[in-house]
């Protein structure tokens, strides 16, 4: 079965990974006041041991100040780089790349006092103002900063969170950004932000460290990002140098479908915007949600551009999936209920059909 295309090695720019099996982000819940906790450590050896080619942390703050609660790690604590070394190591001694995704949670901050209470825009409803430009240009900085104790403490890259209703992407959508300064209007200034963070990163950590975006084709909103801006902007990122892309969807501002899909109707919905974004940049594309079987998975890997699929909850209920399929090619056990996404009890994130 080892010779199906899922389990064929692919490069990002100089790293070599072993498979096509991403393990892609997911909020861990697994913080304690923004610090890594044996929980994290033990959910990522479990990843490691079970055979995924590469490894994205769930949403690592740039500050404690930009985080969603204190149960999100941040990377701005002292001993970051000692705890985060644990994961990096016990990753590389199973052959996993372990990559940390970063993120501003903008207007999804903590609403207590110590959090930033800055968004793209002023939205009263929740007293949070628009971002001076002095808070834009310490959020690039920041993301800078993390990125560099990332480095320091042996991960392989980095990935930029731009989807999902975080800071970036709500900067990149015009049914967020009403802004009428340099970062807001037509899509080269929506996307302004993102471009400095990434210049940003580089500068500081150098041309050989990876770092990736997770980017979306659509908020499935009203007023979206539209294919042709977000093409448009992950050919900027590849001519500024970005070793890879991730393409997601959905704003998820909150549980609607227009934002956010709950299940799973037929395997790989962004599948095909990945592959056109892979077929107009040089660089790997991974897509992201709803991959389940690995019949589709070979089948989209042999007929597209897209060059690794990523999972976030199939993962949590087995995180052996990757092994698991080199002899039992059964579909993936996750319901898609989403009830993991909501696990924040448990200190941990959890499959509930296991409870």
């Amino acid at each position: 079965m080892n010779n199906q295309k899922m389990y064929e090695k692919f490069v990002i720019n100089e790293m070599t990974v072993k498979n096509r099996l991403v393990a892609s982000a997911m909020f861990e819940y697994g913080a304690h006041q923004g610090k890594i906790t044996e929980k994290l450590f033990e959910h990522y050896h479990q990843l490691a041991i079970g055979g995924s080619g590469m490894i994205i942390t769930g949403m690592h703050a740039i500050t404690m100040a930009g985080a969603t609660a204190p149960i999100m790690v941040s990377t701005d604590y002292l001993e970051y780089e000692d705890d985060l070394r644990k994961i990096v190591d016990d990753a590389h001694d199973n052959h996993a790349r372990l990559l940390v995704q970063l993120q501003h949670c903008g207007s999804k901050t903590f609403d207590a006092e110590g959090f930033d209470h800055f968004s793209v825009n002023e939205i009263k409803e929740i007293n949070y103002h628009e971002a001076t430009k002095k808070e834009i240009q310490k959020v690039v900085s920041d993301f800078a900063a993390s990125a560099l104790r990332c480095q320091k403490a042996g991960v392989d890259g980095v990935e930029i969170h731009a989807a999902h209703g975080y800071l970036i992407n709500t900067f990149l959508s015009p049914s967020t950004n009403h802004r009428t300064d340099e970062y807001g209007g037509i899509i080269e200034n929506r996307a302004r932000l993102l471009f400095e963070i990434y210049d940003a990163i580089r500068q500081a950590c150098g041309t050989h460290f990876i770092i990736g975006v997770k980017f979306p084709y659509s908020d499935r909103n009203n007023s979206s990002i539209t294919p042709q801006e977000s093409l448009y902007v992950c050919q900027e990122l590849e001519k500024k140098g970005i070793d890879f892309i991730e393409i997601s969807a959905g704003m998820i501002m909150d549980l609607s479908n227009q934002s956010f899909t709950p299940a799973i109707k037929e395997e790989g919905p962004f599948k095909d915007f990945a592959n056109i974004i892979a077929s107009n940049v040089s660089i790997p594309v991974i897509s992201v949600c709803g991959y389940r079987t690995p019949q589709f998975i070979n089948e989209t890997l042999e007929n597209t551009q897209i060059a690794a699929v990523s999972f976030g909850r199939p993962l949590v209920r087995e995180p052996d999936l990757p092994h698991r399929w080199i002899n039992d090619q059964s579909k993936a056990k996750c319901l898609s209920c989403n009830r993991c996404c909501q696990s924040f009890t448990d200190g941990i994130i959890t499959c509930y059909a296991l409870k």
